[in-house]
């Protein structure tokens, strides 16, 4: 069954000042336009099918390094204003790929294009802060998030999950457990996505559709939704 075909619940993303104490929802993917970490409108709209099944959850509304830049309005209330200069925006194929690349290498030798101390140490304080996260990664964000969690210990990694999409690094983050997706025509998860972590499961999709066709976005929510007893506490 599709996820937008079952019974939905009101939406809610979470805006409260407590939100950090709630169990987190949040995109990890690479900055392809490496100034903003403003969702785009295909992740603000599978965002918006996971809210009906999780207002008790907080889901992030920003995108790593989940910096809070005047584009971070509540997702609910405001979800159509883009009118700053953060905002998302449409980046070329080819300067969103060469960001993407720079990452993607800087990420295998452990560090951050782009990204000065304080983000860094900001996106690692959101992911201890809560008491579960559930990330949805898609391309080089399994590579950058290898690199965040480097210094956590076994206790730390064990209160995070993964729902990988397309997801590229040479290796999958050690000591989280989640779920692996590789599309039937992504010719750069073949070459480049990692060869140990979950079993993946291939879908209908290229490298840059998983969440633009609509039967592969409802894989991967489908597989997103699969983890949202874990992420309110259960074993």
């Amino acid at each position: 069954m599709s996820v937008v075909e079952m019974e939905p619940t009101t939406p809610s993303y979470a805006h409260e000042p407590a939100h950090e104490a709630l169990p987190r929802i949040a995109f990890l993917t690479g900055r392809s336009d490496p100034g903003r970490c403003a969702l785009s409108p295909v992740q603000r709209a599978a965002l918006d099918v996971l809210a009906t099944f999780a207002a008790d959850l907080h889901l992030d509304p920003l995108n790593f390094p989940w910096h809070a830049h005047r584009d971070a309005r509540d997702h609910r209330n405001e979800p159509h204003r883009h009118d700053d200069d953060r905002a998302w925006r449409e980046t070329p194929l080819l300067r969103a790929s060469l960001a993407n690349g720079r990452q993607y290498l800087a990420a295998r030798r452990g560090g951050f294009a782009d990204l000065p101390n304080d983000a860094i140490a900001h996106a690692r304080a959101r992911l201890l802060a809560s008491p579960r996260t559930l990330l949805l990664v898609g391309s080089c964000g399994l590579s950058l998030l290898d690199a965040l969690i480097a210094p956590f210990d076994a206790t730390q990694r064990a209160h995070l999950r993964i729902v990988a999409y397309g997801g590229v690094a040479p290796r999958w983050p050690r000591g989280v457990d989640g779920a692996q997706l590789r599309g039937r025509r992504d010719r750069i998860v073949a070459w480049f996505g990692p060869n140990d972590g979950p079993a993946p499961r291939t879908i209908d999709c290229g490298h840059m559709d998983y969440l633009a066709r609509p039967a592969a976005c409802d894989a991967v929510l489908g597989a997103a939704r699969a983890q949202l007893a874990w992420l309110r506490g259960a074993a």
